[in-house]
């Protein structure tokens, strides 16, 4: 995508994808509360939520669980409107960790390479 969706886009295509799996099953599907669950509310399985963000990854263009959120974690449809969210528009003070945790690393992994040396 070349411009980042606001938080109602990404709310508005998550939505409309669970909807759509959910309407090939059981017919035309209401609007959806954020707080249902993916699961135990809406009757997704493991297999349904693959397929869903595979679909979602082909829309958006980005997959939040390849290194950012792990999808065990994800249980209600405001968790996997929250999941796209951070992978589009990353939080600009967590970056700034990152960089700092990124850093750290660098500086432990010259001590050791420092200290096999001697």
């Amino acid at each position: 995508m070349l411009t980042t969706p606001t938080l109602g886009k990404i709310e508005a295509i998550v939505h409309g994808r669970i909807r759509a799996l959910l309407a090939e099953r059981v017919g035309n599907v209401g609007p959806l509360s954020g707080a249902e669950k993916l699961s135990a509310t809406l009757g997704l399985s493991s297999l349904d939520l693959a397929f869903l963000v595979a679909e979602l990854e082909a829309q958006l263009g980005v997959d939040p669980f390849a290194k950012l959120i792990p999808i065990t974690s994800i249980r209600s449809v405001n968790d996997l409107v929250e999941a796209y969210r951070k992978a589009l528009a990353p939080d600009p003070k967590m970056a700034g960790q990152d960089e700092e945790l990124a850093a750290a690393m660098r500086r432990g992994r010259q001590r050791r390479t420092a200290k096999v040396r001697k």
